[in-house]
C-alpha cells in the first residue's frame, strides 16, 4: 500500500509549484524524489492498509484508557473504606473562608446602609449570638463583602451587596436576597410587583425603619456660601445657576457631583429637590455608586458641590437649607430625629411579610433594640431614641414657623419635645412603620427616673390641603389615636389637642412635605 504526500519546498521544487501528489510505499523514506525534503501527508489522501492499522490502535488506546479508568475507581473505592474503618487523626484545617461559611442572611441594596451600617450591625449581631473570630472580609466586586464568624466549630456569614437601593427590590423579588437595604421608601411599582409574592411590604410586619440620615448639600470647606433654599438648590443641580457668584460665592464655574441612579440618596434627591422643582439633573453632572468617593471629590474641589448621606460628610461644608415658609436650617440630631429638616429621610429594611429564614426576624428585633440602636448612633447615623436632646442642639429648631401660632406657643411653653414626631400610614388611620414602634421608645423614655412625673402633651396637626374644618377634626382625630396607644403604656396627659393647619413645618407644595405636616408631636412637662 502506498500513502499520498505533498511536498513543501515552494520555489525550490517543481512537485511543490505544482502541488503533485507524490505516492510512498508503506515503510519507505517520506522525502521528495526530486528535492529531498521531508513530505508532508496530503488533505484527504490515506492508505486503505494504514486505515485498519490507525483505527485498531485507537480501539487498543481506548481499551487501555477504560481499564485504567476501572482499575482507578476501585482502588480508590477500597482506599475510601479503609480510611472510614481507620481511627480519624484530626488534620490542620486552613482558616474558613468567605467561600466556604454556610450563609445565615443575604442583604442588597442601599449603600448608604450596607457601607457602613449594616457591617457594623451584623458584627454586633453575630457577636451576641455568640459567636468568635467575627471579621469582615471583601466580596467578589466593589460594596460586596461579608460579616464571618465562628461558632460551636462552624463557620458562617452574612452576605452584603450595596449596590443600590433598587437591587433591593429587584433581588427580593428574584430570590436573591432575605432582607432588601432601602434608603428610600418602596415606591408603589415595587410594592405591587413584590405583593405575590412577599405580602404588602409596606405593612409594618415587612417595612422596618432602621434608622434615620439627613441628605446634607456639601461644598468645599473654602467656599463662602452658608445657605441655599431649595429651590436655589435645584437650580444648581439642573445646570441653571451656573456660576457661585450668582450665589453670593467667588466668582467660577460650579461642579456638580451626584450619586448614580441605582442610588436611594438620589431617588429621594431628585424627588425631594429636582421634580419637586420641574427639574432634571444636569448632564454634565458627576455620577458616583460610592458615596466616600463623592465626598472626597468634593473636598477636593473648591468649586465643587454635592448631596450624600450624613455619615459621608467628611471634611466637607454642610450648608444650611430653607424653603417657603420654612427658616433655613442645617440636619442636626432634633432636626433629623423629628424629621424637621427638609432633608431628613428614613433608612429600611424590607422583609417579606411571612420570611422563611427564621434569622430574619431575629436580626431585624435586634438592629431595632436598644444594642442595634447604639450601633446606629455609633457610625455616624441618627438612632431612633426620642428622648429629648441637649438644648443646645435645639436652636436651629426653635426659629421656625411653629412660633407664629399662638396656641402652639401656649402649649409647648416651660415643656420639652420628644425626638419623634407621630406619622400615620398613606390613607390611614393606622400608625406607620416608625411610629409603631416609636410607642414602645416614648413609654420607655417615660420611664426614666426624669420623666416619670411628668405629663405629656399630644399636638396634632393636618396639612392646609382641605379645608380649615376638615383639617381641625383630622389633627384632633390623629392625637387621639396617639393618646389610644400611649393610654395602655400607662402614660398620663396633660393636654392632647389638634391645632389644624397651623405650625407647618414644611411646605404644602409636594406629597411628601404635606406627610411631614401631618404629625403628631409629643411634649412632656
Amino acid at each position: 500500500m502506498a500513502t499520498l504526500y505533498k511536498c513543501p519546498n515552494l520555489g525550490n521544487c517543481n512537485k511543490a509549484d505544482q502541488s503533485e501528489n507524490i505516492p510512498i510505499p508503506t515503510g519507505a523514506p517520506t522525502q521528495c524524489p526530486e528535492c529531498g525534503a521531508n513530505l508532508i501527508a496530503a488533505q484527504g489522501a490515506k492508505s486503505s492498509g494504514n486505515n485498519f492499522v490507525i483505527l485498531g490502535g485507537i480501539v487498543l488506546i481506548l481499551l487501555l484508557l477504560i481499564g485504567t479508568a476501572a482499575w482507578f475507581f476501585l482502588h480508590e473505592k477500597d482506599s475510601a473504606t479503609t480510611v472510614a474503618s481507620a481511627p480519624i487523626v484530626s488534620p490542620v484545617q486552613p482558616p474558613a473562608t468567605a467561600s466556604t461559611a454556610a450563609t445565615l442572611l443575604r442583604f442588597h441594596g442601599s449603600d448608604t446602609i450596607g457601607g457602613k451600617l449594616l457591617p457594623a450591625l451584623a458584627k454586633a449581631y453575630l457577636q451576641q449570638e455568640g459567636y468568635n473570630q467575627v471579621h469582615q472580609e471583601d466580596g467578589a466586586k466593589e460594596d460586596e463583602s461579608f460579616i464571618v464568624g465562628e461558632r460551636k466549630g462552624k463557620s458562617e456569614q452574612i452576605e452584603i451587596q450595596a449596590h443600590g437601593s433598587h437591587t433591593a427590590f429587584k433581588d427580593l423579588q428574584e430570590g436573591l436576597c432575605d432582607i432588601g437595604m432601602s434608603s428610600r421608601k418602596i415606591n408603589t411599582d415595587e410594592q405591587q410587583r413584590l405583593l405575590p409574592a412577599l405580602g404588602d411590604l409596606t405593612a409594618n410586619t415587612s417595612e422596618h425603619v432602621i434608622a434615620l440620615d439627613g441628605i446634607a448639600v456639601i461644598v468645599h470647606p473654602s467656599n463662602p456660601v452658608k445657605t441655599l433654599s431649595v429651590a436655589q438648590v435645584a437650580d444648581i443641580f439642573s445646570g441653571t445657576l451656573t456660576d457661585w457668584s450668582q450665589l453670593g460665592g467667588r466668582a467660577g464655574n460650579i461642579a456638580i457631583y451626584a450619586r448614580d441612579d441605582k442610588s436611594g440618596t438620589y431617588d429621594f434627591f431628585k424627588e425631594s429637590v429636582l421634580t419637586g422643582h420641574g427639574k432634571t439633573l444636569a448632564a454634565s453632572a458627576q455620577r458616583f455608586e460610592d458615596g466616600n468617593k463623592l465626598s472626597a471629590s468634593v473636598s477636593a474641589d473648591p468649586a465643587g458641590i454635592g448631596f450624600i448621606g450624613l455619615n459621608y460628610i467628611g471634611a466637607n461644608k454642610v450648608v444650611a437649607l430653607s424653603d417657603t415658609g420654612v427658616e433655613a436650617r442645617k440636619p442636626t440630631l432634633l432636626t433629623i430625629k423629628t424629621e424637621d429638616y427638609r432633608l431628613s429621610r428614613r433608612l429600611y429594611l424590607y422583609t417579606a411579610e411571612k420570611p422563611s429564614n427564621p434569622n430574619v426576624s431575629q436580626f431585624i428585633e435586634f438592629a431595632l433594640g436598644p444594642d442595634g440602636q447604639r450601633v446606629v448612633d455609633s457610625i455616624g447615623l441618627v438612632n431612633l431614641d426620642p428622648t429629648p436632646v441637649a438644648s443646645s442642639d435645639t436652636n436651629d429648631a426653635r426659629t421656625d414657623v411653629r412660633n407664629q401660632s399662638a396656641r402652639w406657643r401656649g402649649l409647648t411653653k416651660d415643656a420639652t419635645e420628644l425626638a419623634t414626631h407621630i406619622h400615620f400610614r398613606t390613607g390611614s388611620n393606622d400608625l406607620d412603620a416608625r411610629a409603631n414602634r416609636d410607642i414602645g421608645r416614648i413609654s420607655g423614655v417615660y420611664s426614666q427616673p426624669e420623666y416619670q412625673h411628668k405629663k405629656v402633651i399630644l399636638i396634632g396637626f393636618a396639612d392646609g390641603s382641605g379645608s380649615h374644618a376638615l383639617n381641625c377634626k383630622l389633627s384632633q382625630d390623629r392625637a387621639d389615636r396617639v393618646k389610644q396607644e400611649l393610654v395602655v403604656e400607662g402614660l398620663a396627659f396633660d393636654q392632647v389637642v389638634g391645632l389644624c393647619d397651623d405650625a407647618p413645618i414644611a411646605p404644602n407644595d409636594t406629597p411628601e412635605n404635606r406627610e411631614k405636616n401631618r404629625r403628631v408631636e409629643v411634649w412632656i412637662r
